[in-house]
């Protein structure tokens, strides 16, 4: 389809885009795809895993829920596995992901090998940051998609176990809670011993509740019927705890969801899919919920929290806000998407 384009007349070329359809994608905004050339890559398979280099070969349209089902039964998952099942790993190559692993690994680009991809000359090329494509292997995060057309990608794998210990902790000072993160992340001392999963959630200025997790087999009945402040949580429900939720968003997106007369009629198609919100919806609609939310990611330095907290109760008044500690790479190659 691509070598077809070329060999449009100059005035029939449109810029390309691939086919799939605006309602599919986890973006908020509706691209119109009508007025561009598409290009169907109907490519969702998982291709090849490598279990004793810890590598997994994938199409960009594999889904986040289509990998955790093949992995976690071989005892592995991605280094960086997003929460929403319905996110590909092509979408979060050409964007941007990350995880609550991230404080050990970084973003999701850090995790991806290599890249194959078709040019706007038609031509496939494998794309690895030691060969002599290297220069694109660090643009090709965050651009969805505007330098080339992913076909493949090979992501690392890390080895797991059934469960995650969790631990809550619960902390009642602003102070305090961004010293702690800073702490348990490694943040302070990168050769300390740091949790295999952390995150901070927010409630308001003084108050956050901070959560760690590690590995475990829960190999015990005790260990599988723990009280408040831990437990135990098979590994997938905790990859995936805020699919359900569209991370706290679905009560805004759909306020009537708690009604009795919805719960009884309607309820059964709950958990709404991304995907189904924006299909069923109308443009008036989209303008009265997806419009007027407020989506926003806010990358930074950690010893910065405590003033971007500020700034975004002083924005927003929303809560409550989701911390991730992310460890970030200096490649010496200059700026790397947003990150400067």
């Amino acid at each position: 389809m691509v070598r077809k384009w070329n060999q449009l007349p100059e005035d029939k070329k449109r810029p390309m885009c691939t086919a799939k359809p605006n309602w599919l994608s986890l973006s908020t905004t509706f691209f119109p795809k009508e007025n561009y050339h598409r290009i169907p890559i109907n490519l969702h398979d998982i291709l090849r895993i490598d279990e004793e280099n810890l590598v997994v070969k994938v199409e960009p349209n594999v889904s986040v829920d289509d990998l955790t089902r093949f992995l976690i039964p071989r005892g592995y998952t991605l280094a960086v596995t997003l929460e929403i099942g319905d996110a590909t790993a092509g979408g979060l190559a050409f964007g941007v992901g990350m995880t609550t692993y991230s404080h050990k690994v970084g973003l999701y680009q850090e995790t991806i090998l290599s890249y194959d991809v078709v040019l706007a000359d038609g031509s496939l090329i494998h794309v690895t940051a030691e060969n002599e494509h290297s220069d694109l292997y660090y643009c090709l995060p965050w651009s969805h998609g505007t330098l080339a057309f992913l076909v493949a990608l090979e992501l690392k794998l890390i080895r797991i176990k059934p469960y995650i210990r969790l631990q809550y902790i619960p902390v009642y000072s602003q102070d305090e809670y961004c010293q702690k993160i800073m702490e348990l992340s490694g943040a302070i001392n990168k050769d300390a011993v740091v949790p295999d999963y952390l995150e901070a959630t927010i409630y308001d200025r003084e108050r956050a509740v901070i959560l760690v997790g590690t590995y475990d087999d829960a190999d015990t009945p005790e260990k599988q019927h723990k009280g408040a402040g831990e437990e135990y949580i098979p590994i997938r429900d905790y990859l995936l705890r805020h699919n359900r939720a569209i991370f706290w968003v679905v009560e805004s997106m759909i306020p009537f969801g708690n009604h009795p007369l919805f719960r009884f009629f309607l309820g059964w198609l709950c958990p709404p899919k991304p995907a189904f919100l924006k299909f069923t919806t109308t443009k008036a609609i989209r303008e009265m919920t997806f419009a007027k939310q407020v989506f926003q990611d806010i990358v930074m330095p950690l010893a910065l929290l405590k003033e971007q907290v500020n700034t975004a109760i002083e924005l927003f008044d929303t809560f409550p806000l989701l911390v991730y500690p992310c460890r970030i790479y200096d490649h010496e190659r200059g700026a790397q998407g947003q990150l400067r």
